[in-house]
């Protein structure tokens, strides 16, 4: 996907926040042999039916994300359909998206939901690290999510935001990408956002060791089912079942 000069140049604006704290000057290095955007095969399709999902419709929990966050409608379609779905959720995940790319979809479609989410689910930063293989610091990263984040609550005011720390980067907790994801979420949870709860399901995930629990990856990064109903579980106590 192919983004107009002028658009990706907007989208890197500073925005002038309802918040005291200064939005990010940089939300990315300056990686020239990086594509900025998610340009992979599948991204049109899947960003048809993100539009679709979202637009006009209305809306109690949103969740924005990546691969994982799709994977809601794939290996979580049980819970997605049985608990988040009365909810009236809808998904804005798109597999592969970096923070970058969660800006401009965020622009792009203006989040036009009908009415306003009471509360926004967000998980990003898994493609900063994995895409760029580490060399993204995790400052930058934290900075990238944390503008998701205030753009989330700047444009709707009243909603509840809960902030996903980073899901495990690989089965081997001494692995340079794992190292990095424990680093970013140790920044995120020194962030101050109002109306915002972080949240690790981490420890659900993992074996006191920090090696993969069973079951609950399918591959080095992605959720099983049951990694799905650990989410479910550890999210359903903060959303108001009737939203």
């Amino acid at each position: 996907m192919k983004v107009p000069v002028f658009l990706a140049a907007l989208l890197f604006l500073p925005l002038s926040s309802v918040f005291a704290e200064k939005s990010p000057e940089k939300l990315v290095p300056d990686l020239p042999d990086v594509p900025k955007m998610n340009t992979q095969h599948w991204v049109p399709a899947r960003y048809k039916v993100v539009r679709e999902q979202l637009l006009g419709k209305e809306c109690g929990v949103l969740f924005v994300g990546d691969s994982i966050t799709q994977g809601w409608e794939q290996e979580g379609a049980e819970y997605w359909k049985k608990l988040f779905l009365p909810m009236k959720a809808v998904n804005f995940g798109v597999s592969g998206d970096r923070t970058e790319s969660m800006l401009w979809r965020m622009e792009d479609t203006g989040l036009a939901v009908k009415t306003p989410p009471r509360y926004c689910v967000l998980l990003a930063g898994t493609n900063n690290i994995g895409r760029w293989e580490g060399r993204q610091p995790a400052e930058e990263t934290v900075k990238g999510i944390r503008e998701v984040a205030v753009r989330l609550l700047k444009k709707f005011p009243e909603t509840r935001l809960i902030l996903m720390e980073v899901t495990p980067y690989g089965p081997d907790p001494s692995a340079p990408l794992r190292k990095r994801q424990e680093e970013i979420n140790e920044r995120l949870r020194r962030l101050e956002l109002p109306r915002t709860t972080v949240l690790s399901i981490n420890g659900r995930l993992l074996n006191a060791d920090g090696t993969f629990r069973e079951g609950m990856f399918r591959d080095k990064v992605h959720l099983t089912p049951k990694g799905y109903q650990v989410w479910a579980e550890a999210l359903l106590p903060l959303l108001d079942r009737k939203s």
